[in-house]
């Protein structure tokens, strides 16, 4: 439906352009609840005749790029409502009159107030091409390595319009701490500084509290022995016989994965665990640094140095080793791509599962770490005879991997680069 014809049909303005006449208040101008009723109505009108046709994917499709065009509009009035009065508090306007969270009003705000440095980002923002969440990423950047940056690399706004927003937030940040490291600026010395850790008693409830904020490459370690010992209280709750009622939530579970890492005390009886806690947190993380050997020798200081999980890291990081540091060398081809290694069983072994990690990262679908990912063969194993190849495998969480096998989905290469997940062709099997 064109949009003469939209606007004629809700009585708002005629095919001409002329203002209607049902429409307008004795002043000339028209009625703001008339003209939003109208936009309702037709909005209404037309998922009402999407869903009779039975074309509900097309009328999401439409609903959501009217979804990200709001933004856009949001931010330019939150400006307007600012510069008319510089005391107005943009985020209790955002929260008032949009009916917004905190969080997405204290978003909205800084990404209206730093748009007008970011022009690029702005226009693609009002045309739909990227979301809200995506600008906020560019901004979080641009606070980090200055709007000039952002601006200037034209790569950064083409992988916001390609990638999902969580994905794209990781990305925007990787790249400010590539920037960072390659102006001399040490991003791990600026997290050590700013880590803290708070214990204290909330006055309500009589509980103990406890907040932290650590390294990035620290908290790798933490978040790997936590999701161990998780996965181990998992199992203690799920044995035979155990009374539903006394078996934990997750957030409770978690709670009780602190405790038993911090004390090596059973969270449930009180009793010391077996082994010592320090040593079993250890044996069970593992972080993976990948540097071109450029870096190594020093012969390009600038290549690639990151640890898989975490980002891009400064070459210091070699001095921070420890002497029992397992080190693997990679063969990789012409064109960057780990060489096969076989196909002598239907599960990837350790070389492949490192080399998958260094390629992808994480879960293809969700950015999930390495830890938490299993490998899934892109052409299967049984049903399409696939290999177990390097190039047949990739990363993918748990959660997306029931998903891929319970909704019969598979993963396939997109042609930017990267996976997605899409309906296999032919019968179920």
């Amino acid at each position: 439906m064109e949009h003469e014809q939209l606007f004629a049909a809700n009585g708002t303005e005629g095919n001409a352009g002329r203002p209607s006449s049902g429409t307008l208040s004795s002043s000339g101008r028209c009625d703001a609840d008339e003209r939003m009723a109208a936009l309702v109505g037709h909005l209404d009108r037309f998922v009402a005749e999407e869903s009779s046709r039975r074309h509900p994917e097309e009328a999401l499709g439409l609903l959501g790029r009217l979804q990200v065009r709001l933004p856009s509009h949001m931010c330019d009035l939150t400006r307007q409502a600012t510069a008319a009065d510089p005391e107005t508090d943009a985020v209790g306007v955002l929260k008032d009159k949009s009916r917004l969270s905190g969080r997405d009003a204290k978003r909205m705000a800084k990404v209206a107030q730093r748009l007008p440095d970011l022009p690029q980002v702005a226009d693609a923002l009002s045309e739909g091409e990227i979301t809200v969440d995506h600008a906020k990423a560019m901004v979080d950047a641009a606070d980090r390595v200055g709007s000039e940056a952002v601006e200037s690399d034209p790569d950064l706004l083409e992988e916001a319009t390609r990638s999902g927003p969580d994905r794209f937030a990781r990305k925007a940040r990787d790249w400010s701490n590539r920037k960072l490291i390659e102006a001399g600026v040490d991003t791990m010395e600026r997290q050590r500084r700013a880590r803290e850790a708070k214990l204290w008693v909330d006055k309500q409830s009589g509980m103990g509290m406890l907040f932290a904020k650590l390294p990035a490459h620290r908290f790798a370690h933490v978040q790997q022995a936590a999701d161990a010992q998780y996965l181990e209280l998992l199992r203690r709750d799920s044995a035979g016989g155990r009374d539903p009622d006394r078996v934990r939530a997750p957030v409770q579970r978690m709670a009780d994965v602190v405790l038993e890492l911090l004390t090596n005390l059973d969270a449930t009886t009180g009793e010391t665990l077996g082994g010592d806690a320090g040593t079993r947190v250890k044996a069970s993380t593992q972080v993976v640094l990948v540097a071109e050997q450029a870096v190594v020798d020093g012969t390009d200081p600038q290549g690639r140095c990151e640890i898989i999980g975490v980002g891009p890291v400064p070459r210091d990081i070699f001095r921070t080793l420890s002497a029992d540091t397992q080190l693997a060398a990679m063969i990789y081809d012409r064109e960057g791509r780990p060489l096969w290694l076989g196909r002598n069983q239907r599960l990837g072994n350790a070389p492949q599962r490192l080399a998958v990690a260094v390629r992808d990262g994480g879960c293809f679908q969700c950015g999930a770490p390495m830890h938490r990912c299993e490998l899934h063969h892109i052409q299967q194993w049984h049903r399409d005879g696939g290999h177990t190849d390097i190039d047949n495998l990739v990363a993918v969480c748990r959660r997306h991997h029931r998903q891929l096998e319970g909704r019969d989905l598979v993963a396939q290469r997109k042609p930017g680069g990267g996976y997605q997940a899409v309906p296999r062709d032919g019968p179920p099997p």
